[in-house]
C-alpha cells in the first residue's frame, strides 16, 4: 500500500541505510551521475546515513561510481553474486559457480550453436565465435575482453550468460542445466526486452539475488529491516523490495514494481528522481 508523503516522512528518522539500483534509477539514460545526486549522497554521509548500491553490473564497473559518491561500505554487484567495497578491503560474498557447471554450459552452447559469455568481478569474457553476444547485452560500464578460448576461464565465474534466437533451444538448455543441478544453480530464462526474437539464459549460484545480497549487507552493518530504504525501477529490483524495508520506485519504473512500492517518485531517472528524493530526505532530517 502506498504511503502519503507525511507517512513516509515519519519513517525517515529511523533510516540508517539507503541502497539504490543503478541503471534506470541512480544514473541517467546516458549513464551519468548528476551533480545533485553526488551532493545529496555526500549530505547523507554528513548526517550519518549510509549509502550503497545494488546492481546487475559487474563489480569493477561500479567502483568508479562508488568513489565518486564517497561510498566506503560494500555494494552489491551481479545481482548479489558479489558484495565488496570499492577498495578491496571488505568482501562479504563471492558466489563462484563450480567449474564443472561452467564446462557443462560451454558444451551445451557449442552443441546447440548458442552464444555464451562468462562474467567475473572485473570483466565479461567472450571468444570470437561468441562476439555478437556483447552487442545484445546492456551491461553499462563493463569491460568486455576477447579471449582465444574459454579453456583458461572456467574458474571464478560468477555468472554465465547465454543467448540465441530459437526459444525451444534455449529452453532445452535450461532444462539440461536445472535438474539435478537446481540444488546448486539458478537458471533464469527470459525474452529480451530490447531485441525481438532474442532469448536469454542467466545462470548463477542458487539463492543469489539482490534480496539475499541486501540481507548480508544489512547484517554486516548491523542494520534492521525498518532502518533500510531502497530505490529501484526494474523487475530484478523486486528482490530489493521483498527485503521488507521502505521501498521507493522511480516514476519510470515498471508497473509491477510501482505496485510493490511504498512511494513512487514524481521524477524519472533522467530527471534526477533519486537526487530530488534524497534532498527531501535530507531536508527532513535537519
Amino acid at each position: 500500500m502506498s504511503l502519503s508523503l507525511n507517512e513516509l516522512k515519519n519513517r525517515f528518522g529511523k533510516i540508517r541505510l539507503i541502497v539504490s539500483d543503478i541503471d534506470g534509477t541512480l544514473v541517467s539514460g546516458q549513464n551519468v551521475l548528476s551533480e545533485l545526486t553526488i551532493q545529496q549522497v555526500k549530505e547523507l554521509h554528513r548526517k550519518n546515513v549510509m549509502f550503497s548500491m545494488a546492481s546487475q553490473r559487474v563489480h569493477s564497473s561500479i567502483v568508479p561510481l562508488a568513489k565518486e559518491l564517497g561510498v566506503k561500505i560494500p555494494f552489491i554487484s551481479l545481482n548479489g553474486a558479489m558484495i565488496q567495497d570499492a577498495y578491496g578491503q571488505k568482501l562479504l560474498n563471492k558466489s563462484v559457480i563450480d567449474k564443472k557447471y561452467v564446462e557443462r554450459a560451454l558444451r551445451l552452447s557449442e552443441k546447440s550453436y548458442v552464444k555464451i559469455a562468462l562474467c567475473y568481478n572485473d570483466q565479461i569474457v567472450y571468444t570470437e565465435d561468441n562476439s555478437v553476444i556483447k552487442d545484445f547485452m546492456s551491461r553499462l560500464g563493463t569491460t568486455y575482453t576477447l579471449v582465444d578460448s574459454y579453456e583458461n576461464y572456467v574458474d571464478n565465474v560468477l555468472e554465465i550468460i547465454m543467448l540465441g534466437n530459437d526459444k525451444k533451444t534455449i529452453k532445452h538448455i535450461q532444462s539440461r542445466m536445472t535438474p539435478p543441478f537446481g540444488l546448486f544453480l539458478k537458471v533464469k530464462y527470459f525474452r529480451s526486452q530490447a531485441f525481438q526474437n532474442v532469448f536469454n539464459l542467466e545462470i548463477v549460484r542458487k539463492n543469489v539475488n539482490k534480496k539475499t545480497g541486501l540481507k548480508m549487507l544489512a547484517k554486516h552493518l548491523n542494520v534492521k529491516k525498518d532502518e533500510v530504504l531502497v530505490f529501484g525501477d526494474w523487475y530484478n529490483d523486486r528482490d530489493l523490495f521483498q527485503f521488507g524495508g521502505t521501498n521507493i520506485a522511480l516514476e519510470n519504473a515498471v508497473d509491477e514494481l510501482k505496485d510493490m512500492a511504498d512511494y513512487v517518485t514524481e521524477k524519472t531517472n533522467d530527471e534526477d528522481g533519486v537526487a530530488h528524493f534524497l534532498k527531501l530526505f535530507n531536508d527532513s532530517r535537519k
